[in-house]
């Protein structure tokens, strides 16, 4: 993953953050965290310089229920020797409090992983599904209720390729519950917005293009369905693809007036550098959302492609807003 990914994620904690309220971070409500650090890969495919040259990070959105928290992870096991994997989680975690300051936490999920590789003197975008198995301690710092350092291990486990582990470090936030503010209740209707930012397609001997996102979105209560229309930008070497997604939301209130959302669903697109071809693909988002008035929300996202065919996936950073209709 590249330095827009972690400059986004940084956003959206330090946003997160600013705008929170002073509820009491025992009840149930959204948990976010930011960390960073560095392990090592071994067994199956690993060769070479086998540590994660300090590049490891993941980022955390979730909601606690009771001593049991669910948490949506994008998680990025570094950079050793032609192996850079990353990919998204889904963790059920349980907490334990052992002290008004100290907290700890297990937790375990399905992993579904992207990594870029070359096999047999062919670069590929691997994908496979394992297992993404962590422990936290928190440590409660002063600040507004519910934040904390995080210390967190992580292991992934997957059948025929590498292992890892990984050590990490970070800040993190427990919030109370929230509602949205009555003003800003999105109540069914149809909002439309755009987006603009930078698209990499994560092979070798390709550079960044500027790509643009329109969409359309209707929401029901904290689910919600849409369509987007996507404009890649051409990368000069791979990929200048376009096409049309549909996905389903799920939307987490952090504060009356701010939220994070997952998205998920198939992309049907065509590659101009590939003689036009259209292939279904998995478009998954991740995004950060801050109401600004009863009709517009402004927004950060991060979007990944994945092809399945094992070439030219991509991810975009976008910036944009949404306007209620």
């Amino acid at each position: 993953m590249k330095a827009q990914t972690c400059v986004a994620a940084v956003l959206l904690v330090h946003a997160a953050l600013a705008h929170a309220d002073t509820q009491d971070p025992d009840d149930r409500g959204a948990y976010l965290s930011l960390a960073f650090g560095n392990g090592r890969i071994y067994g199956g495919n690993a060769t070479g310089y086998q540590w994660m040259r300090g590049r490891t990070f993941e980022v955390r959105a979730g909601r606690e229920q009771g001593a049991m928290r669910t948490d949506f992870v994008h998680y990025n096991e570094g950079h050793p020797d032609n192996n850079h994997r990353d990919g998204f989680a889904l963790q059920w975690l349980a907490a334990h409090r052992f002290s008004h300051a100290w907290t700890g936490e297990l937790g375990a999920g399905p992993y579904l992983s992207m990594n870029t590789t070359e096999i047999a003197g062919r670069q590929i975008d691997d994908a496979r599904l394992g297992v993404l198995l962590s422990a936290g301690l928190r440590l409660t710092v002063p600040g507004p209720p519910g934040t904390h350092l995080r210390l967190g291990y992580n292991h992934v486990a997957m059948r025929h390729v590498h292992r890892s582990d990984a050590l990490v470090l970070g800040v993190g936030r427990q919030f109370g519950p929230a509602e949205p503010a009555p003003d800003v209740v999105p109540d069914g209707h149809i909002w439309i917005g755009g987006t603009f930012g930078t698209s990499i397609t994560n092979m070798s001997g390709t550079h960044g293009a500027h790509a643009g996102v329109i969409e359309a979105r209707q929401y029901a209560d904290r689910w919600g369905v849409g369509t987007k229309f996507l404009f890649e930008g051409d990368d000069g070497a791979r990929v200048d693809r376009r096409g049309a997604a549909a996905q389903l939301w799920y939307e987490q209130p952090v504060t009356p007036r701010f939220s994070m959302s997952a998205g998920l669903g198939p992309y049907f697109a065509a590659n101009r550098r590939d003689g036009n071809r259209t292939a279904t693909n998995l478009l998954i988002s991740f995004q950060a959302e801050r109401a600004l008035s009863a009709r517009t929300r402004a927004i950060v996202n991060f979007n990944r492609i994945k092809t399945f065919r094992k070439t030219n996936d991509r991810d975009l950073f976008q910036v944009g807003v949404l306007r209620r209709f």
